[in-house]
């Protein structure tokens, strides 16, 4: 699951030697000067090539990070080597997975492993995504966007791993690895979307509560306000105001006697 595809070899053997042919035994000095030159100019346009095959070396001799220091050397000479590039993204890749597992440390030691494990596979996609738009062979652009997805996937980000695998399988619709990761970046991207909508909606009652809580609180100071703003009653003043009551209650009882209120019982003598 999540095959990486391999780096490319380097396709020249830069330690190899030129034989010359036996008719060409006998040419004049100057023709011999000419092929000096060429030998000469032909080696140090293969220089880059050269420390292509050092990294190879180093990756395939579980040292990524030395291989890593190699690709950059060598595309220091040419800047669009795409084999660098590729190469170069294939060695971030496994210096993650070193990080992620435990078996490098971390460059910052107040970083977790998969953090900075994130960041190494990030450095890898964007070297595979430089591939995949830089270069015209179909067979390495399907290589670098498959490559591109796994960094992705392994960065939990199951968009963009989704968009790479099917940028590859665009170009190699048969190759089974690809399809299979697809499948699986798809069906871990539906789990993370229904978790969000979980944690989303358990967000929202959180904020609902805090809002109610809130409202009540500013509702009972508004009440509290209202209440300190009330004029106060005296002892005093209360007693006068009972006092006045009884007064007026004493004066509209002898009105109604005085009037003969028929609301007062009068007692009625009998004549026998």
């Amino acid at each position: 699951m999540f095959k990486l595809l391999s780096p490319y070899y380097s396709l020249l053997n830069p330690g190899g030697s030129t034989t010359l042919s036996q008719s060409h035994r006998h040419s004049n000095r100057f023709a011999l000067v000419v092929l000096g030159l060429l030998i000469m100019l032909s080696g140090y346009a293969q220089k880059e090539k050269m420390v292509l095959r050092d990294g190879n070396n180093a990756y395939f001799g579980g040292k990524p990070m030395e291989a890593a220091n190699h690709y950059k050397n060598s595309l220091k000479e040419k800047q669009d080597y795409y084999k660098a590039n590729f190469n170069l993204g294939d060695a971030y890749y496994k210096t993650a997975d070193l990080i992620k597992t435990g078996k490098l440390k971390t460059p910052n030691p107040k970083m977790t492993p998969d953090s900075a494990a994130n960041i190494v596979y990030d450095q890898a996609a964007q070297q595979f995504e430089v591939v995949a738009k830089s270069v015209s062979h179909a067979d390495t652009i399907q290589k670098a966007w498959h490559n591109f997805g796994n960094a992705k996937l392994m960065q939990r980000n199951y968009e963009d791993a989704i968009r790479g695998y099917k940028k590859a399988l665009k170009l190699n619709p048969k190759d089974e690895d690809t399809r299979y990761n697809l499948a699986y970046a798809q069906k871990k991207l539906a789990e993370q979307q229904k978790n969000q909508n979980k944690n989303d909606k358990k967000d929202q009652q959180k904020q609902d509560q805090k809002q109610d809580q809130k409202d009540k609180q500013e509702q009972k100071k508004e009440q509290q306000k209202q209440e300190e703003q009330q004029p106060q009653m005296s002892k005093e003043q209360a007693e006068k105001m009972l006092n006045a009551l009884k007064n007026d209650e004493k004066k509209m009882q002898a009105l109604r006697k005085k009037k003969g209120d028929p609301g007062q019982k009068i007692k009625v003598e009998k004549d026998w």
